[in-house]
């Protein structure tokens, strides 16, 4: 399934499907950040507090949203812990992508993490076959 999403998606031979991803995230945090600059004087855990306070208490679309957002952000991080560990993802930076996501967007850091995630299978893959069967241990 990489292989074809990387041949859709990838239209040079030097470009990785990480690099996709990595476009994701960056284009995401330009644009979150430019509609988050009003948060930014209550810090980072001030402004997260007071973002979704006003994404909750708002209007039923915020609300919706937010509520929207929240659980597939729940389901996104636990196959965040499970993928991480079944490619030898340590927790260490499975935390660093969790908080990072909460205090700064989700939006950002899953795309980081699916980088991450892209360029240990890439580094499987080049790998004798001995590494892959170790992946398969995992999970």
């Amino acid at each position: 399934m990489d292989a074809l999403v990387e041949r859709r998606f990838c239209h040079t031979p030097d470009m990785k499907l990480w690099h996709v991803y990595v476009a994701i995230a960056v284009v995401a945090l330009i644009g979150t950040t430019s509609q988050a600059l009003g948060y930014f004087d209550a810090g980072p855990v001030g402004g997260t507090v007071d973002f979704w306070d006003d994404a909750l208490t708002s209007n039923d679309a915020a609300r919706f949203l937010a509520i929207d957002v929240f659980l597939l952000g729940t389901a996104v991080f636990v196959l965040l812990a499970v993928e991480g560990r079944r490619v030898g993802i340590g927790a260490g930076w499975w935390a660093f992508y969790f908080v990072a996501s909460l205090l700064i967007g989700i939006s950002t850091f899953v795309p980081l993490f699916l980088a991450h995630r892209q360029r240990k299978l890439d580094a499987m893959d080049a790998a004798p076959s001995a590494g892959k069967h170790a992946v398969g241990q995992h999970g």
